[in-house]
């Protein structure tokens, strides 16, 4: 679980002070997530570390919204989060997350309207997100779906 929630590599000593194990336990570990192609390996600064493999999570999180929800459902929550984003555009008057941003830097904000403005943006973060994904899930909902009604499974068990 440590490696999947790092921001950035880190050596096995690290990931086992953070998870709290032995380092031979964290070695044994990232060998697995390695053949697993859960995890990478990154030389950085002459020290080898670790990190999640962003290719593994998006597969696995966009199979996760195909699992768990129908066509219809994901359709709405796309809707319902384009909503969210164009209703964020309307009330700070910008158009990107990145003018949004730069609206912490305007003179004479207040502190209240500073934390508001951050809220928004990492809520319009969030949902860009959550849109990307659920877009991808609905570009594959039809293979993934036949291919997983082929194999007879019940759900997908594809990891």
């Amino acid at each position: 679980m440590v490696v999947e929630i790092l921001d950035e590599p880190e050596t096995v000593a690290s990931i086992a002070d953070r998870a709290d194990v032995a380092w031979a336990t964290a070695d044994s570990e990232l060998e697995t997530l390695m053949a697993e192609n859960k995890a990478e390996e990154h030389t950085v600064d002459g020290q080898t570390k670790y990190a999640p493999n962003p290719v593994q999570i998006l597969i696995e999180e966009v199979l996760d919204l195909i699992n768990e929800n129908s066509r219809d459902e994901l359709e709405s929550v796309l809707v319902e989060h384009t909503a969210q984003v164009e209703s964020l555009r309307e009330e700070y008057e910008v158009e990107t997350l990145s003018e949004l941003r730069n609206k912490l830097v305007e003179e004479n904000l207040s502190t209240e309207e500073m934390r508001a403005i951050r809220n928004a943006a990492s809520t319009w973060e969030t949902l860009e997100t959550e849109i990307r994904l659920s877009k991808h899930a609905l570009q594959l909902y039809t293979d993934v779906t036949q291919l997983s009604d082929s194999d007879g499974d019940e759900g997908l068990a594809i990891a």
